[in-house]
């Protein structure tokens, strides 16, 4: 007889529904909206730090493979770092990569697929993002779960449009006005060196099939290539539609623009281009910020299952079995924008401030790598980073420049956060937990890893 002790999630997804869950949360509104003012800011040169950026994701998420396919499970960064370097960080890689996110760029989701909505119906923007917030937190009250299975779909709909939008407009095939020469650095070399954020921005996120590494056949072989895959498609489609943009709308005005893609649709393919590219992104704003609503409140509630976050947050709700508390909490970081005057400015600071809390995120994981492969050299890992450690160093070296080069406000946000998030891991481990603060935690002590966690002979 088969116990519940026994019972295992059922390995049911393959490379391409790896490949669409990598890409859902990336082909997000905020990443269009990058995209194109960073092609505004930089011109049609911005092609090149987007692909060193594709490449410096790639030996990224080589470390996230890698970790996924030896310690399985929906804990990823933060039962990494745990087990490699002990509770504080685990706590801080947590809070750093996710609370950020949906605080900052997480939260300007709704916002944007507002200011799309204003101008395809005049709806003021920040109506119609308080809508989206009040109907997603009550779908996640409720535990409905049934609109993430249309992120695929929404996901395939807007990259397919970028696609199309980016094809028509190089070729001219039937647009709306000529397309202008422009030159490929206007601008000089300096916001190409400057722009790595920018690129990076692009594929942050792309890692999220990995917590599913248990439900994935061969996940050893088809979470890397489906990540890989999702990165070089990603590149493809957004450079295709960034190089066209630059071709029928002034730079300055993509760079100044709050919403760059809609201008450049409607100079392409007219009202028909702007209303296909201005639901495209008012669907991917929505279910992005849809995903955030429902996937972090799950990390707190398992930090704080844990005891690494205050017990409020590991409250379930008797009747609907959703961790209210923690919902409430996300709700309140997405509502953020909703005190500020939001324009391309804000927008931009927002997404660089989550750019460089998620670049400390990737560092860590691949210093978690590092660490792992000297004090547990025997773990089973059923893939392993090709060239070790050289993909690790270069990775990690890339994201510092990309940290580095942002912009100074942005700079000074994101370190007031982590500096904050940082004393609070400290202070509760210390303090409130009374553990040491960066003693790796042994694989036997870490309930929910020691019968996942192998090792070979």
């Amino acid at each position: 007889m088969t116990t519940n002790n026994q019972v295992t999630l059922k390995r049911a997804l393959g490379f391409w529904q790896c490949f669409g869950i990598s890409v859902g949360l990336v082909v997000a509104a905020t990443t269009v909206v990058s995209l194109c003012n960073y092609f505004g800011s930089v011109g049609p040169a911005f092609i090149i730090p987007a692909g060193v950026a594709a490449f410096t994701c790639i030996l990224v998420v080589m470390s996230y493979a890698e970790l996924s396919s030896a310690i399985p499970g929906a804990g990823m960064v933060v039962d990494y770092t745990l087990i490699a370097m002990g509770r504080t960080m685990s706590i801080f890689s947590m809070l750093a990569g996710y609370i950020v996110l949906i605080s900052t760029a997480g939260a300007c989701e709704t916002f944007i697929a507002g200011m799309c909505a204003e101008e395809l119906f005049g709806i003021h923007y920040k109506v119609f993002a308080g809508i989206l917030v009040a109907l997603f937190l009550i779908i996640n009250l409720v535990g409905v779960t049934a609109l993430g299975k249309s992120q695929i779909v929404l996901t395939t709909a807007k990259m397919a449009t970028l696609a199309a939008l980016g094809i028509g407009g190089l070729l001219h095939i039937f647009t709306a006005s000529d397309p202008q020469p422009v030159e490929f650095a206007p601008y000089g070399w300096e916001p190409v060196l400057t722009a790595m954020g920018g690129g990076i921005w692009l594929y942050i996120g792309i890692e999220y099939v990995c917590p599913m590494s248990e439900e994935v056949i061969k996940p050893e072989k088809n979470i890397p290539k489906a990540m890989i895959a999702g990165i070089i498609t990603i590149f493809v489609v957004d450079m295709l539609f960034g190089e066209a943009l630059v071709r029928y709308v002034p730079l300055d005005i993509i760079a100044t623009s709050d919403v760059p893609q809609l201008v450049g649709a409607e100079a392409m393919y007219g009202f028909a281009g702007f209303t296909l590219l201005a639901l495209a992104t008012i669907c991917s704003g929505a279910s992005a910020a849809n995903s955030h609503m429902a996937g972090v409140p799950r990390m707190l509630y398992g930090l704080a299952r844990e005891g690494m976050l205050p017990k409020i947050f590991a409250y379930i709700h008797p009747r609907f079995r959703t961790p209210w508390a923690a919902i409430f909490l996300a709700v309140a970081c997405l509502s953020i924008p909703f005190f500020i005057n939001v324009d391309i400015s804000s927008i931009m600071t927002f997404i660089s401030m989550a750019c460089v809390a998620w670049l400390c995120s990737y560092i860590i994981v691949q210093i978690d790598v590092i660490i792992l492969r000297k004090k547990m050299p025997n773990m089973h890992r059923p893939f392993k980073t090709p060239l070790y450690p050289l993909p690790q160093i270069i990775g990690i070296l890339i994201c510092i420049w990309a940290i580095v080069t942002q912009a100074t406000s942005a700079l000074i946000g994101a370190g007031v956060i982590l500096a904050v998030f940082f004393l609070y891991a400290v202070i509760w481990v210390k303090f409130v937990m009374k553990k040491n603060c960066f003693e790796a935690v042994p694989v036997e002590e870490v309930e929910h890893l020691r019968d996942k966690i192998k090792f070979d002979e």
